[in-house]
């Protein structure tokens, strides 16, 4: 296991896109996803951080920031910079409807970092929203809405003297299957089976350079994007990774069964004493733990209300979200058959936007 692991040397890289590197990534292999029992799997993890962390410190200078969401991922990269003893400056970004700050608080308390919380409004959201399709080209939810928290925390960026990197818990989920339930019992043949294809099916997707969009981070973050790490997107997380079977990542932990099992597990080995529970917390993608797509939704509500005749039967503020939508497309279809052929017969989901369990990594 360790010789599959030192087989790439440790990298400092922001980020690797191991789709490109790896030319078996997305070729079954559930045989040697061998190592099952979590303690054990939780030490590689960790020792692998720990690593990884060293790296980065000792080749980007400054002052570390941290996008902290209230998640085990970043929570866990936040311990392992604390560890490594420096303290970043931790960014949450949150709308009005957004359920990270508290743990993202409490973890930055835990941690002793100084913490800024930039809270955004459904007005802010809107504005926000025109400004990343104009960079990026795209008003593709799942990128505008990823988008959306990356942009706001410029702002702090700004005021960081001495900027080093931009830590962020990116991929995790991808890597170590976060987000998305078994259909088998961990300990059954099938199960692994259906974990192998999910992570390489999720990896290949996403950890690839030509997504939707190429140029997403820099679109977005300008002269920051070369400093904007995705901490667990090596080869090396990698190679760990796919050795993992179901059990090690499927399981009871402090009588609550959880998914990254083993990533909790190192991560409350990191924590401070009495805030090891932060590692159990569970979270949605950012793009909806962030309140991102409820305030975009508002602003749709919003917008539906504005429309000709609405209100006449039923109160689009208030009604169903098929109504809502359904307005909105008519509302298109009203504008002339441009519009209309333009958005017509459109049922082509973006290759790796999974709509059931979406793990994307623009997190």
């Amino acid at each position: 296991m360790t010789s599959r692991i030192d087989a790439a040397p440790q990298t400092f890289e922001p980020i690797q896109y191991v789709a490109d590197l790896l030319d078996e990534l997305a070729t079954p292999n559930p045989a040697i996803r061998t190592v099952t029992d979590p303690i054990v799997a939780a030490e590689l993890i960790h020792t692998e951080a720990r690593s990884r962390m060293r790296a980065l410190l000792g080749h980007f200078r400054g002052t570390p920031a941290l996008l902290l969401s209230g998640g085990v991922d970043s929570i866990f990269v936040a311990a392992l910079a604390v560890g490594a003893g420096v303290r970043p400056h931790a960014i949450t970004v949150v709308a009005e409807a957004g359920t990270d700050e508290s743990a993202a608080i409490e973890a930055a308390h835990a941690l002793g970092l100084e913490h800024e919380v930039i809270k955004l409004s459904t007005g802010e959201v809107v504005e926000l929203a025109q400004e990343i399709t104009r960079r990026i080209d795209t008003c593709e939810l799942w990128e505008v809405t990823a988008g959306i928290p990356l942009y706001a925390a410029r702002a702090c960026l700004d005021r960081i003297p001495d900027l080093g990197p931009i830590l962020t818990g990116c991929v995790a989920d991808t890597f170590f299957c976060g987000g998305y339930p078994l259909s088998h019992a961990p300990e059954s043949p099938k199960a692994r089976v259906e974990l192998d294809q999910r992570i390489r099916t999720q990896s290949a997707a996403n950890c690839r350079y030509l997504r939707l969009v190429p140029n997403f981070y820099p679109a977005l973050l300008d002269s920051y994007a070369d400093r904007f790490i995705h901490f667990f997107q090596t080869v090396r997380f990698w190679r760990i990774s796919e050795t993992l079977g179901p059990t090690a990542l499927f399981g009871q932990y402090d009588g609550q069964y959880v998914d990254k099992l083993a990533l909790r597990m190192a991560c409350a080995a990191q924590l401070p004493s009495g805030a090891e529970h932060l590692a159990l917390g569970r979270k949605s993608p950012l793009q909806r733990s962030s309140g991102i797509m409820a305030g975009l939704f508002d602003a749709a509500r919003n917008h539906a209300a504005g429309l000709p005749g609405a209100g006449t039967y039923s109160n689009p503020l208030v009604e169903d979200p098929e109504s809502v939508a359904n307005r909105l497309y008519l509302s298109i279809l009203a504008s002339g058959p441009e519009s209309s052929e333009a958005t017509a017969d459109r049922s082509v989901v973006s290759p790796h936007y999974d709509p059931v369990h979406s793990t994307s990594s623009r997190k």
